[in-house]
């Protein structure tokens, strides 16, 4: 009979092993690392401010209407036809745009359980706390962005 310290040691085991995400094909750039913390900490302090549109019709109205800020996708969306009309819509509008690894990631950096598909942050005002953070993060995606 295994005692209670192999149990655990099988358990530790199968947690380390990282659990493969689907990536949609039309994901570029997916942000990682430094960039990926910093995108975090600005949703954060955007969301303290309320200056974030979640969820796929609430930043399409928002594109739509000529707001100016970022938009941070989750790449793990599936069926894409959900949301492949934004990165297009945001290269239309002059709007910068990135991915990010999943739901999950996006959901928990704005401070909800539930997960969320795609986030806009509001260009911030002159007087905002977290004007330096979106100015870093703006800079992080115009150097790993493709097509912008």
């Amino acid at each position: 009979m295994p005692s209670r310290a192999d149990k655990e040691e099988e358990v530790a085991e199968e947690e380390e092993v990282p659990k493969s995400l689907y990536v949609s094909p039309i994901a570029n750039p997916i942000i990682t690392d430094k960039l990926l913390d910093r995108a975090c900490k600005l949703l954060k302090k955007a969301v303290s401010e309320k200056k974030t549109k979640r969820g796929v019709p609430e930043c399409t109205k928002a594109l739509r209407k000529g707001m100016k800020g970022i938009c941070f996708l989750a790449g793990d969306i599936f069926p894409m036809d959900v949301f492949a009309h934004v990165p297009i819509f945001c290269e239309e509008k002059g709007v910068y745009y990135c991915y990010v690894g999943s739901r999950h990631v996006l959901g928990g950096a704005c401070q909800t359980k539930r997960p969320v598909s795609l986030v806009m942050v509001q260009e911030p005002p002159a007087d905002s706390t977290y004007s330096k953070t979106y100015e870093q993060v703006l800079a992080g995606i115009k150097t790993v962005h493709p097509y912008m």
